[in-house]
Formats: C-alpha cells, structure tokens, sequence
C-alpha cells in the first residue's frame, strides 16, 4: 500500500527489508536531530556574542581618568565595579554618567578645591534626601538632583537652585510675590522640577540627556532634536548646542560622579534620610522673631530653612502658612514633630 510507513513484502526478503528501511530511517533522524543541535548552537554563539557586542557598545567610553584611579586608591567597597556607569537600585534607570575628559576637568577642578563644592552641600543637608525622594516619585532618575548644583551650586538667594524663570516657576505652580519666592525653597521647587523634568524626558523621546538639553534652552530645543532623526543622530544634535549647554551637561554629570563616589573623595555628602525638622502651620503676618523665640530658635537657622521668606514676616495674606523648624537643640519642635 502506498501510504503505509513501510512496504511489506510477502517473500523470504521481507523482514530483511523491513529492517532496512527502519534502520535507514532511524539513521536520518538522528542526522537530522545533530544538525538541528548544531544549528542551535551556532545561533545561540551568534546572539550571545551579539549581545556582548551592544552591552560593549552601550557603555561610554572613558579616557584613563585619574579620578577613576583616587577611587581605587581610597579602597572603596566598589572599586572593583567601574565608576563611570553608576548604576544604584533605584525606581528608575540612573542617568548614564559619562566620565569622558570635558567631565574629568570639572571633577579634577572640584577636588582640587573643595570648598565650593562641600558649602553647596552644605547647603543642601537639611533638603537632599527628600529631594531625591521627590524625583524619584516623579519617575525621576535621584542624580537629578545634582542638576541643581550645576546650575547654582545650591543657591539659596536670587532664583534659587533650579535657577527657574518666573513664567516656567509658575507654570508648575511656584509662588513670587513681593513677600515669598518658592523658587528659593528646595522642596518646593524641586517638586516643580521634577514634574518639568518629566514632561521633558516624555517629548525627548524618553532620552534623558536630550531632557537636560530642553531644560536650559527650552522646549525649542527638542524641535530640532527631532528634525535631525532623534535618538539616531545624537552625535550631530549635540554638536549644534550652543557652549553653556554643554558645559552644564559638563558640570551636572561631574557633580554626580562626585557625590556617587563621596566617600572615596572624603565630600560630605547627607544621605541619611532623617528630616532635621518639624513642619508647623501659622497665621499670616506673624514675625520670625516671634516663632523664633517661642520655638527656642534663632531667626538664621529659620530662614536657612525657609528661604522663600523674603521679609522678616510671614506673608500676611496667608490664613496659615507652613513653616519648617529646625530639630535640633529644640525639645518643643521635636514634640511637634512626633505629634505630626
């Protein structure tokens, strides 16, 4: 029968054949079954060192950078994980820090004189962990906040450290008025930071670097990016910014590599987490001196915690108005804090 597996013949030849055809069907599929192994294996070669490839190429590309070599030196815990990528658990991906030789200048610059860059610290103790809480509810990658310290190195006065204009300022809801100005006060504007930052990175293609780019030229700046193919040709996009631009991306990603790597460079850097103050409401109008004194505080350390302040007197508009107290050295502003 012509459809059946095997033809069996009724003479003294049959089992002979039938054992024939079994063992020569036996034997393709098993040479079947090796080349589709080997097949396999080629294949998976082929994608693994595919994938080496692009991992490779994915990393940015440092010059020997001496900054590298004083991590290694201080015996930090991660010496033996390149620093040029940080790359710490965090809701989102980190922003891709590129230690290239323009990024290495501004570190070595940095360390060389550290003063500048420990007063920004400073400056920014009571604020820092809550600010990187802050960007990270955003979707926000937390070295962001070190945009800030390349924009101002942390300035309390003028327009504050995002360095915000009075249009972007109150179009995220940041008050100036002749008795505040939010953008002096670091939670509040790097609330409204983070939401601009976030619409940013959303109209730049989901590239933060081109989101830096938006956020010191402007929207604008995201037009071109995409007129020159996006993402594709970033390289070309890049060489069109304009000096200062650069040289903030410069700055931002030289301060972060710094503050990742604080211990090894001895910085004093505040990632503790604890809040170093209690938050009380109060009526317009009333005087620092008085909260001052009721408080067991000095007028200084209430406005170095509430810097949009901008007179000597709460806004008298204000039915209540939310003032921070500092916890230290003050039993009754502990108080107030553990009853909430």
């Amino acid at each position: 029968m012509i459809g059946s597996a095997f033809a069996y013949r009724v003479t003294a030849k049959g089992t002979r054949t039938e054992e024939m055809t079994k063992t020569r069907t036996t034997a393709a599929l098993l040479a079947t079954g090796i080349l589709t192994v080997l097949v396999f294996t080629v294949v998976s070669f082929a994608f693994a060192a595919e994938g080496t490839i692009q991992a490779n190429s994915a990393l940015p590309i440092a010059a020997a950078a001496s900054p590298w070599s004083l991590h290694q030196a201080a015996g930090s815990a991660h010496a033996t994980v390149s620093p040029f990528v940080q790359s710490q658990p965090k809701p989102v991906p980190p922003f891709p820090i590129l230690l290239n030789r323009a990024v290495e200048r501004y570190v070595n610059a940095y360390l060389n004189q550290p003063a500048t860059l420990e007063a920004a610290f400073y400056r920014s103790r009571p604020f820092l962990p809550r600010m990187m809480r802050i960007m990270e509810r955003h979707g926000v990658p937390s070295d962001f906040v070190y945009l800030a310290f390349a924009e101002s190195l942390f300035t309390r006065h003028g327009l504050g450290p995002w360095q915000f204009d009075k249009a972007t300022a109150r179009r995220f809801g940041l008050r100036i008025n002749r008795w505040v100005d939010e953008r002096r006060d670091p939670i509040l504007s790097t609330k409204a930071a983070a939401e601009y930052l976030a619409e940013l990175h959303d109209d730049a293609g989901k590239d933060w670097r081109v989101a830096v780019v938006g956020w010191n030229l402007g929207p604008g700046a995201l037009d071109r990016f995409w007129y020159l193919e996006g993402a594709s040709n970033y390289r070309k996009f890049v060489d069109t910014l304009p000096v200062r631009t650069r040289l903030l991306l410069q700055r931002f990603m030289a301060v972060a590599f710094i503050a990742d790597n604080a211990a090894a460079y001895g910085i004093p850097v505040n990632y503790s987490g604890k809040t170093p103050y209690a938050t009380k409401g109060f009526r317009g109008g009333v005087s620092l001196v008085t909260i001052a004194r009721k408080y067991h505080t000095t007028v200084w350390k209430l406005r170095r915690l509430n810097p949009a302040i901008l007179h000597d007197r709460l806004p008298p508009y204000a039915r209540v108005y939310a003032v921070r107290l500092p916890l230290r050295g003050s039993q009754i502003a502990q108080r107030t804090a553990a009853r909430g």
